[in-house]
């Protein structure tokens, strides 16, 4: 056997030892977040507004897994390691439903389809236009929501809202608490308005 001979079988050896090395490394595990309401103390339920909410439309470049963030004015970015715990969508409308439950101090506060048989005395919709998270800078959110009187369908008023959080750090953790601020601010507008109804 040459000495050539020997160093090329040494070369392929060293490589299949790394190439099995890396099969066997383990790849970063995925991290999985989800939008919380705000946080106010229990109060006594002052008025038993009903609200029921339709399902909340975000874009469909937001419902997907992985947190999508912005890289530019024109481009987005998919995080594979950093996830939504389920439906962009669905997360969004509970918290809204748990944000106006406590604003309004009202228990009945659903989201649709609901199972309860009575009618609600408004109805509201919801759509997200914009929801741009620019790590280490700010959360932007746009959104058009329509309140509805129940009892005859009549619109009461259709409003867009656009809300930002300055966020403390590039971490997922930092954007995700920035939704969450954006939403309450939007639930507070809502909330208002009802409260004037």
């Amino acid at each position: 056997m040459t000495t050539s001979t020997r160093l090329f079988r040494t070369i392929l050896l060293i490589a299949a030892a790394a190439l099995t090395a890396g099969c066997i490394g383990s790849s970063p595990s995925a991290r999985f977040y989800t939008i919380t309401p705000l946080t106010m103390q229990p109060a006594a339920k002052s008025r038993a507004i009903s609200l029921s909410i339709a399902p909340v439309e975000i874009p469909d470049y937001l419902e997907r897994p992985q947190i999508v963030t912005r890289d530019g004015s024109n481009t987005i970015e998919l995080s594979e390691f950093h996830r939504w715990a389920g439906s962009l969508s669905e997360n969004i409308s509970t918290v809204m439903a748990e944000n106006l439950a406590q604003l309004l101090d009202s228990d009945k506060v659903f989201t649709l389809p609901r199972s309860r048989a009575d009618r609600p005395d408004y109805l509201l919709s919801v759509r997200v236009l914009r929801l741009d998270c620019t790590p280490g800078k700010q959360v932007q959110l746009k959104a058009q929501w329509t309140l509805f009187s129940a009892k005859d369908k009549k619109e009461l008023t259709t409003r867009m809202e656009s809300f930002t959080e300055s966020l403390k750090d590039d971490k997922h953790e930092a954007i995700v608490a920035g939704i969450s601020r954006t939403l309450e601010q939007l639930s507070r507008k809502i909330a208002q308005e009802i409260a004037q109804q």
